[in-house]
């Protein structure tokens, strides 16, 4: 899943970065308003981590601006501990849950991963679809086999990112630009044949017979 940070403390954004990627996250950073404000229209996000004071355009302000245009992805905001207050007018303007400064890291993901289940069709915690069952949050499938047998596989943070994204959108034709908006960061190259080489991958290792994970010639993929 992808995330944007929006925090002019490069002290507190630079490790919750990469403390995220650790995680699993593909993570994008903006040190104001004004370019987080850009970033989240330009690109597409499951989550937005967002500071209530920030240079440019203020949290706020940047929060009843994306829900104007109807932008509905999730908003977090990230408080000082004196701006508590606050929280009633930035769930007013669109905010989906709020963290205080300092906060815990298992919360923080906690709160994270809730807010991207209750925004997505598939709102289950483990993933299910015929022999597959995932764990985004332990990067692990358990996988039975024609005879009944179930083993579980560990997956890298790219499989697990793909797979999750299908599952919770199974039915639907996933091209190969969503994936990369929603897996990978603004850093990746659109042109690149990464989702190829990673669906092959993640094929071998839970759709060997490639029954679940199909590809739609010319549109992209889909579990169906």
């Amino acid at each position: 899943m992808r995330l944007l940070i929006i925090e002019d403390e490069q002290t507190i954004a630079r490790p919750l970065k990469k403390i995220l990627e650790r995680k699993g996250f593909a993570v994008d950073y903006a040190e104001d308003g004004t370019s987080g404000l850009k970033s989240a229209q330009m690109n597409t996000y499951d989550c937005i981590l967002l500071d209530l004071n920030l240079p440019g355009i203020d949290g706020i302000t940047l929060s009843d601006t994306l829900r104007k245009t109807n932008d509905t992805t999730p908003i977090i905001m990230v408080t000082a501990r004196s701006q508590t207050f606050n929280k009633i007018e930035g769930f007013d303007s669109g905010a989906d849950d709020y963290v205080t400064k300092p906060f815990n890291i298992n919360e923080l993901v906690a709160r994270i991963n809730a807010v991207i289940k209750r925004s997505s069709r598939n709102k289950e915690e483990v993933l299910r679809f015929d022999t597959i069952a995932l764990t985004p949050e332990k990067n692990t499938a358990r996988v039975t086999d024609k005879k009944g047998n179930t083993k579980e596989v560990d997956l890298s943070n790219k499989e697990t990112g793909i797979l999750e994204y299908l599952l919770r959108n199974k039915e639907k034709i996933v091209s190969a630009e969503e994936l990369l908006e929603h897996v990978w960061d603004e850093e990746v190259d659109m042109f690149t044949e990464t989702i190829k080489t990673h669906i092959k991958t993640l094929r071998k290792k839970v759709d060997p017979r490639k029954k679940i994970i199909k590809t739609i010639r010319g549109k992209g993929y889909t579990i169906r």
